[in-house]
């Protein structure tokens, strides 16, 4: 994403009056990074795992619109099903937590209100969230949890248990919400306003703060009995002491009156919260628990080593919870290849922007000066005779789309069945060397933090900041399933809406979402189709690469037999897990029918997921900040101002390595410069 946003953002306009090329490297057949996806069997979308957008990614959707208003598919490709942005991904604003009770799992679903908002208007990735923004999204948070917690009262379709219609409760909910929700607002308020007076130089020592703080710790053990004995109001508790909590810190830490975000990032997250007085059930419940899974916050992927830095946490939630635009999250409504990288593709080279596929960077070579002096490539596959350039996108229901493996009648000699990670060793056909000052003026990294030792050894050796970096910023493994079944979601046992993500599940595979909605885009047989579809991920312990795919099958299993019961009870049979309920065409019986599903082990240094770990930060390197002449870099692991793994880091971190680019008259991935 990042370096194909590179290419967007210099290409702009009558860019060529600037430079004369703007040409893209890829390894293999697709773009995307870990955001990939192509179709396999039945023309099933097969993902990397899970991907939702967030409301709050004002880069990511100002990309994305910009990219589907200058394709303008209603008029160009009227065939294409996803013809607008709107069309590529919808609003969904259900989002499920899981809480453990005891030996077994109970789960809630809250309908986050929408807004009228649409995510991307332009200048909106520049504006900071102010105290304001966050008090008010503060109080519609609190009023989301309100009337879910009234639902007996009022049928609103937000469920705080597994059952529609809960039983009413044993305590009256509704005037201890209000409470709660009115201790918060006036600490939000008070907090405020001691920002306020302190940015007017109106300095006030740790004792003035003490009534603040003893107020909420009061009111935080006059609530603890009470609110165990009923598990809505319990999780409303909860977060209401994760919000007062999370104010008295910002006020105590002076994070109201000035001092930035990092000034806390030495802290995890929980630490941070804990030494402000959140109660331990707030620390250990499933709203903490599920923003770390979010974020593949685990240390290692050990479940028992959350690690997240405060700052940033603190910043991302806020932007999550209180700055969403039309939604909490987005879904897409194809895989992420055809609702993003696909248009972008198709997008770039009606712009001119050159893509040569089959390029495996091997290394950057650097000068006894302070630049790059040449690019070292493998050439993965060669064209056909006659060919100037690879086609990669085939169509599936009229929806331009990424194959499983490259389009061989358009290479000269047939690949064969190589697997995906096959492409990051293959040998190739041969050796390709870019020049510098004759192939390109200024190169843009855009790899996976993981590659970069492998790529960019002789920077990591010779320069401190590189070296710290890679030692420092953490990556981290991860699992992905995605099941399709011969049942409907609600024959599984599922009693909640459609379409919901739901997090804080365990520890094999803690996110699930509910895809179904994606079945139409697939091409299924007319009689006993799949029924419903449900993606599954988690961070996971390092594994030996060759056997990863069946560590991710055997916890898969595992997940399964033990523990999926309570999501979806329909699938517990006399035996343990109902196997028959997963979707094989054949023949298959008991756990073989996992043969036709798609598990993946992203164990590979490109596929792994970059982490924020306590402390981290400060070793990220900015896009222009390489302290090479002719080096920008472009990644979710660069210092961008979103600096956790997301679609939205590599967004900006994109916009950011095109003005350094430009900064130097010069443009991305290989670019040169226009003559005269």
């Amino acid at each position: 994403m990042a370096g194909l946003v590179t290419a967007w953002e210099l290409s702009t306009g009558a860019w060529r009056e600037r430079l004369e090329s703007i040409t893209v490297y890829q390894r293999g057949w697709r773009l995307g990074g870990k955001g990939a996806s192509s179709r396999g069997p039945h023309q099933r979308i097969e993902e990397h795992g899970l991907h939702v957008l967030l409301g709050c990614y004002d880069a990511t959707f100002r990309v994305l619109r910009e990219v589907y208003g200058e394709l303008d598919r209603p008029m160009t490709d009227p065939v294409c099903p996803l013809r607008t942005w709107q069309d590529a991904v919808s609003p969904a604003g259900d989002v499920g937590l899981a809480d453990q009770d005891g030996d077994g799992w109970t789960h809630f679903v809250t309908r986050f209100s929408g807004n009228a908002d649409l995510p991307g208007e332009p200048g909106a990735e520049d504006r900071l969230l102010t105290p304001l923004d966050v008090a008010s999204r503060a109080m519609r948070l609190l009023a989301d949890f309100h009337v879910a917690g009234a639902a007996p009262r009022a049928r609103s379709g937000i469920f705080l248990s597994a059952s529609p219609v809960p039983p009413a409760s044993a305590v009256d909910l509704e005037p201890l919400i209000r409470g709660a929700g009115l201790t918060a607002a006036a600490a939000l308020l008070e907090g405020m306003g001691r920002g306020s007076r302190l940015a007017d130089g109106v300095l006030l020592d740790q004792p003035a703060l003490e009534p603040l703080a003893e107020a909420i710790r009061s009111w935080r053990d006059g609530m603890r009995t009470v609110v165990r004995a009923d598990p809505a109001l319990r999780r409303t508790w909860e977060l209401v002491d994760l919000v007062a909590s999370s104010l008295q810190g910002m006020v105590v830490d002076g994070l109201l009156s000035g001092k930035g975000w990092d000034s806390i990032d030495h802290l995890d997250y929980g630490e941070w919260l804990a030494k402000h007085g959140a109660a331990a059930e707030t620390l250990q419940s499933s709203i903490v628990r599920g923003m770390h899974d979010l974020t593949f916050a685990y240390e290692g992927g050990d479940h028992g080593k959350p690690g997240f830095a405060a700052g940033l946490g603190l910043q991302l939630a806020g932007r999550m919870l209180f700055d969403f635009k039309g939604s909490i999250f987005w879904r897409m409504n194809a895989g992420t290849g055809e609702a993003i990288f696909a248009p972008m593709y198709e997008a770039l080279v009606r712009r001119g922007v050159e893509f040569r596929f089959f390029r495996r960077l091997d290394d950057l070579r650097v000068s006894h000066g302070n630049s790059i002096e040449r690019i070292e490539l493998t050439r993965q596959a060669e064209l056909s005779p006659g060919r100037s350039s690879y086609d990669p996108l085939v169509r599936v229901g009229g929806l331009p789309c990424w194959p499983h493996q490259p389009l061989v009648d358009q290479l000269d000699g047939d690949p064969g069945e190589e697997s995906e990670s096959h492409w990051s060793s293959r040998e190739g056909t041969g050796r390709e060397t870019l020049v510098a000052g004759r192939d390109f003026d200024v190169a843009v990294l855009a790899v996976s933090l993981g590659m970069v030792p492998f790529v960019a050894s002789g920077l990591v050796a010779r320069d401190p900041a590189w070296r710290a970096m890679v030692d420092s910023v953490a990556t981290v493994a991860t699992r992905s399933a995605q099941l399709w079944f011969t049942s409907s979601e609600s024959d599984l046992g599922w009693k909640g809406p459609t379409g919901v993500t739901l997090s804080g599940f365990g520890e094999t595979f803690d996110t699930w979402a509910s895809m179904t909605h994606l079945l139409a885009r697939e091409s299924w047989p007319s009689t006993g189709a799949p029924r419903s579809l449900a993606y599954l991920c988690s961070a996971m312990p390092d594994a030996d690469p060759a056997m990863g795919k069946g560590a991710v099958r055997d916890s898969l299993v595992g997940f399964l037999e033990r523990e999926v019961g309570s999501l979806w009870p329909g699938t517990s049979g006399p035996s343990g897990f109902a196997w028959d309920k997963l979707w094989d065409d054949q023949g298959r019986v008991g756990r073989d029918r996992l043969e036709s599903q798609y598990v993946r082990a992203n164990l590979d240094p490109s596929d792994r997921y970059v982490q924020s770990l306590p402390g981290s930060g400060r070793y990220r390197l900015a896009p222009g900040g390489t302290g090479v002449d002719n080096l920008v870099v472009a990644g979710d692991w660069t210092a961008c101002g979103f600096d956790a793994g997301s679609m939205e880091a590599a967004t900006r971190s994109g916009v950011l390595a095109a003005r350094a680019v430009l900064s130097r008259f010069d443009g991305a991935s290989a670019v040169r410069r226009r003559s005269g």
